[in-house]
């Protein structure tokens, strides 16, 4: 044969995904759940950003709240969320590098007819394959740690654009990261995504933790039935 035929697999794989996200997030959307996905490489402190989030949530009256922990392996973080007192169920890939919607059904299937005010789904710590997938989330965002560096927007553009808020964590090291650019970071990314919400936080001191709130509630408010 001399012709070359291209299957394109991954735009059916995707699509079939897309239609089951869509469902999943007007089912949650009608029972009250506001749902995140947060993702971020390794090391830019997910879980611990979400404890302080958390925190802050609790000391506004919310309690409904419930984590669901994705990793290649183990089971680490989602005991650090149980142990905070946070319904938490654990999503083990088995080496896959993202977050499916079959992959969700079946964790929040796991937490038994529980119902929340905020669902957050910890995604694989991964800045490339979670940004092609569709999670089912209401809201999408991702972490980039002081220690990494501003620069790692223009290595992962696709990441940057695809999430509604940017987290800047650990700030609390900027003073001893004189490399990092915060302008260039919000220029560059402002640039990929021109509605970009961005904080600048630290988990640590409790930085930026507030206004972070603020804006989940105020997503919450326009994005589900109360």
């Amino acid at each position: 044969m001399d012709q070359t035929r291209v299957i394109e697999v991954k735009k059916n794989i995707l699509a079939a995904n897309d239609e089951a996200a869509d469902a999943f997030r007007a089912e949650r959307a009608q029972e009250g759940t506001f749902f995140v996905d947060v993702m971020a490489s390794p090391g830019a402190g997910k879980t611990t950003l979400l404890l302080a989030l958390i925190r802050e949530l609790r000391a506004r009256g919310v309690e409904a709240l419930g984590v669901i922990e994705a990793d290649l392996e183990s089971d680490v973080d989602a005991q650090k969320i149980k142990e905070a007192g946070v319904a938490s169920v654990e999503l083990n890939t088995r080496g896959v590098c993202h977050v499916e919607m079959g992959m969700v059904t079946m964790a929040f299937e796991a937490f038994d007819g529980d119902r929340f005010d905020y669902l957050f789904l910890e995604n694989i710590g991964n800045l490339v394959c979670p940004a092609d997938f569709d999670t089912g989330a209401h809201t999408r965002v991702m972490l980039l740690s002081v220690p990494e560096g501003w620069d790692k927007v223009m290595k992962y553009p696709p990441m940057f654009a695809a999430v509604d808020a940017l987290i800047v964590t650990k700030c609390d090291y900027l003073p001893l990261n004189e490399d990092f650019d915060m302008d260039r970071l919000k220029a560059q990314a402002r640039m990929l995504n021109p509605n970009l919400e961005i904080f600048v936080t630290s988990a640590r001191t409790d930085e930026g933790i507030g206004e972070l709130a603020d804006w989940m509630q105020s997503q919450r408010a326009e994005k589900v039935q109360a």
